[in-house]
């Protein structure tokens, strides 16, 4: 993916203006999302000025027209993640030709309706990225490590369960 040098511009200032910051209000982040129930599982949510849609499937009451809440749990890891990669990409001249994050997560069905004493939240989750680049080894792994390290979501994650963190370059595993 080609990163122009006004990205770059534009990561160098926001960590710029953090820096400078003497009020806790102007650095701290928030999100928010406004819920409500439509349909028996269907859901809107307002989210700054989009509208997202998230739903069941048919066999546990919804009507399969979104993604369901964990699926959207999921998703947020890998937007994060590549959010977070594209910006120390771009604070370490990485030139990549493409990003993808798998992120996975194993729960217990049971917990969610207290069934033998099991848990409902995830007991695992894996973050899978793999990045095709010219560039060497080395400076995707340290991109990689600054990503997880930068990355709310998955810092968040990490404090809460068990994660597996995967590199791929250019098809190949390699530690991280």
């Amino acid at each position: 993916m080609e990163q122009t040098m006004n990205f770059r511009g534009i990561v160098e200032d926001m960590i710029r203006k953090l820096g400078e910051a003497t009020e806790p209000d102007q650095t701290l982040g928030t999100s928010r999302a406004d819920v409500r129930l439509v349909g028996q599982q269907y859901q809107e949510a307002k989210v700054g000025k989009f509208m997202l849609g998230c739903d069941e499937p048919v066999p546990v009451g919804g009507t399969d027209k979104a993604a369901t809440p964990l699926e959207f749990f999921m998703s947020a890891i890998g937007f994060c993640e590549n959010v977070m990669f594209t910006r120390h990409a771009a604070l370490l001249s990485l030139q990549f030709d493409s990003l993808e994050t798998s992120v996975r997560g194993h729960w217990d069905r049971r917990g969610q309706y207290g069934i033998g004493g099991a848990e409902p939240s995830f007991k695992d989750v894996t973050v899978e990225t793999k990045v095709a680049t010219k560039d060497s080894v080395e400076k995707v792994v340290e991109v990689t490590r600054r990503t997880h390290r930068g990355c709310p979501m998955h810092a968040t994650i990490v404090k809460a369960m068990k994660v597996t963190d995967k590199l791929f370059v250019n098809g190949k595993e390699i530690p991280i």
